[in-house]
């Protein structure tokens, strides 16, 4: 049905005159599906437009601009708002010495190195197109937080979520092998008695009284035998 192209009222096919506001009908009106169509593409490109801007404005406070330095050896890497953070085989390094930016967020402003016995758990929040996503590790007295100006947290942008959840795999892997082997029992290490020390032994007690001549003999007979 189509709708007139001055008040948008809907008019019967065919009509010359719109009802309600008179307006003529001389060429084709546009329709509801036109309109609706219309009304979503501007919606997404307002929506589009904000999200590029989110982007520079992220990708400027995190100082992507900036040519950043993947440390020697590091196994995973990831810049972020309050630092960059590396990933070694023993041991992570946060560096929030980068910008005055990443000082300020971090609320450290230095190089740290933490090694994974001192890490209690690790949290990971996803990054999405509208939200950053989170890595934190907690460590023993101090108390996880979900906000900036915590010197164990890093917020990184959505392309570096890959990174981020190769990052939460191992070092979750590398706290759940050090609980593993805090929790294994310890191995009795059992040492074999000689046959003459058992001989000897054996002496003791019967000078004793607490074995007979005829146990003695016993005794002594089995040690000479496993000489």
């Amino acid at each position: 049905m189509p709708f007139c192209p001055n008040c948008g009222n809907e008019i019967d096919d065919g009509s010359k005159f719109c009802p309600n506001c008179g307006n003529p009908m001389d060429g084709p009106a546009p329709t509801g599906n036109v309109q609706q169509s219309s009304g979503g593409s501007l919606f997404n490109d307002l929506k589009k437009g904000g999200l590029d801007l989110k982007k520079k404005m992220d990708n400027y406070a995190h100082g992507e601009h900036r040519e950043i330095q993947r440390p020697e050896g590091c196994l995973y890497f990831m810049n972020g708002l309050q630092g960059t953070l590396a990933i070694f085989e023993d041991y992570i390094e946060f560096d929030f010495s980068g910008s005055a930016m990443k000082k300020y967020m971090s609320g450290f402003g230095g190089v740290k190195k933490v090694y994974y016995h001192q890490i209690n758990s690790i949290q990971k929040r996803d990054a999405t197109d509208i939200v950053n996503g989170t890595i934190e590790f907690e460590l023993p007295g101090m108390a996880a937080s979900a906000f900036s100006q915590n010197e164990n947290l890093i917020t990184f942008l959505p392309k570096y979520q890959d990174e981020a959840n190769k990052i939460y795999d191992f070092v979750n892997n590398k706290i759940l092998e050090i609980n593993q082997a805090k929790t294994q029992p310890s191995q009795v290490v059992q040492t074999e008695v000689s046959p003459m020390a058992k001989l000897k032994e054996a002496k003791e007690l019967l000078d004793m009284g607490v074995i007979t001549q005829e146990e003695f003999d016993e005794i002594k007979a089995k040690c000479l035998a496993d000489l």
